[in-house]
């Protein structure tokens, strides 16, 4: 397949799914018949534009109607009408929300599954350790990094760390992962990137053995050089040989994961088919040239649980449509590092980009810097309580403290023109807060 037979098939699938929604999607069937639209003034995805665009808001003030009334498609096959799964946002933005999957959701999701896995380097022969938590909500984490593993063929393992529940106490701790790791001699180390950076702290702390890692697959936030850097030290330390970070790129709405080929932030999507992406300018929301970032937008093309069309994501990245040159692939690729479009924020009249902040930080891994989180927010007794702070939060060795504290406090003044308040914190510190699902390096309470 190239460009031109997946525009044909993505225009195709969208036909369908414009039909679907016109007989039974709550929303949009009511925006298209109050704004005279049918299924034929959609030939093609670049008419997709007579749609509104739809917040992470509208989204979660009512996800019932962004999801299809089965009962009106009796024609629908069994795989199409069965709900299979209902996974949720993390709520880092909103409270969680339910994303519905039909078993027609599923097999197209373990289908994308199989792909991005063997786009990210993971082989029958491999033993992969699962170290998304078990947390509260079902999100798609835990699921994805199962799935694809047994998509592939591959062992599994799964940590299960996270907040205990006292009614039934099946979570693990930290250390217990770790031993299983070295005890099974795992090849391919999943999870979030604080977590799993916390994990190779931790064992180098234990003196473990993990010789086997060969591939740390690290989503859910950004993995800058300077952690992929100390992330591969650390395994080296701890005995791997030629270990490969890969960062991957998914939200729940996308259902997976776009994985890199090679360390040069370019993450593949394994099945074009089933979405069609929108890089859109913040101010005119008008499609920006090819290679520019801008806002994502995604439409879905063949669903049949939660369906949404021009869905603005909330990230800011760009789209590379040629044929990738390390790879050889011709899927469009996300390219750079996306970030968030509500990420930048104002603090004493200056606007702050965490990404850049988050970038230059991860430069002070090398120099002993175990783990960092910014917050945001009115200092405990300030005098001016209009004042906003900015608190650097850093863990590292008691005998580092005083010259990493002026090393961060410098960054951070170069970067942002900002001076922060800085506090020194245990490691513990930051594996108590990160227990759960994953911690925010960046948290502005005053939201």
């Amino acid at each position: 397949m190239n460009i031109h037979q997946l525009r044909s098939l993505q225009n195709k699938n969208l036909k369908r799914m414009i039909e679907l929604c016109y007989k039974a999607h709550p929303y949009y069937q009511k925006y298209m018949k109050d704004n005279d639209l049918t299924p034929t003034d959609f030939k093609s995805v670049n008419d997709l534009g007579r749609l509104p665009l739809i917040s992470k808001t509208e989204y979660a003030l009512d996800p019932e109607s962004f999801r299809l009334n089965l009962e009106l498609l009796p024609d629908l096959s069994l795989e199409e009408k069965t709900l299979s799964d209902i996974l949720y946002t993390t709520g880092s933005t909103s409270n969680p929300t339910p994303f519905y999957d039909t078993a027609h959701d599923k097999l197209a999701r373990l289908q994308h599954l199989f792909k991005s896995a063997q786009i990210a380097g993971i082989v029958p022969s491999d033993t992969v350790m699962n170290l998304f938590p078990l947390s509260t909500v079902t999100h798609q984490g835990p699921i994805n990094a199962s799935w694809a593993t047994m998509t592939i063929g591959a062992k599994l393992l799964w940590g299960m760390t996270g907040r205990n529940y006292s009614n039934f106490p099946v979570h693990r701790r930290m250390t217990d992962a770790i031993d299983m790791i070295e005890d099974s001699k795992a090849t391919v180390l999943w999870g979030i990137t604080s977590y799993v950076r916390s994990i190779l702290y931790e064992a180098e702390r234990m003196g473990k053995n993990f010789s086997s890692v060969r591939l740390v697959l690290v989503m859910g936030e950004p993995c800058p050089s300077g952690t992929r850097k100390d992330m591969r030290e650390r395994l080296k330390t701890l005995g791997s040989i030629n270990p490969y970070i890969n960062n991957g790129y998914g939200f729940t709405e996308m259902q997976a994961m776009a994985m890199e080929c090679s360390d040069q932030d370019w993450r593949h999507q394994s099945t074009p088919e089933q979405y069609f992406f929108e890089i859109l300018d913040p101010e005119t929301r008008r499609k920006v040239p090819d290679g520019e970032n801008g806002m994502l937008a995604i439409s879905h093309l063949n669903r049949r649980g939660t369906v949404l069309l021009r869905y603005l994501v909330g990230d800011i990245v760009s789209l590379n449509h040629k044929i990738c040159p390390e790879c050889g692939r011709w899927e469009p690729r996300f390219v750079g590092t996306p970030y968030r479009a509500d990420g930048v924020t104002k603090i004493k009249g200056i606007l702050i980009n965490p990404s850049i902040l988050h970038e230059k930080m991860s430069l002070l891994f090398k120099r002993g810097l175990s783990e960092y989180q910014f917050v945001v927010g009115k200092r405990e007794g300030e005098s001016e309580p209009s004042i906003d702070s900015l608190i650097l939060k850093i863990a590292c060795a008691a005998r580092d403290a005083k010259r990493l504290t002026r090393e961060a406090s410098e960054l951070v003044v170069r970067t942002a023109e900002i001076t922060p308040i800085i506090e020194c914190k245990n490691i513990d510190y930051f594996s108590d807060i990160s227990n759960n699902y994953k911690f925010s390096r960046f948290l502005d309470t005053r939201q």
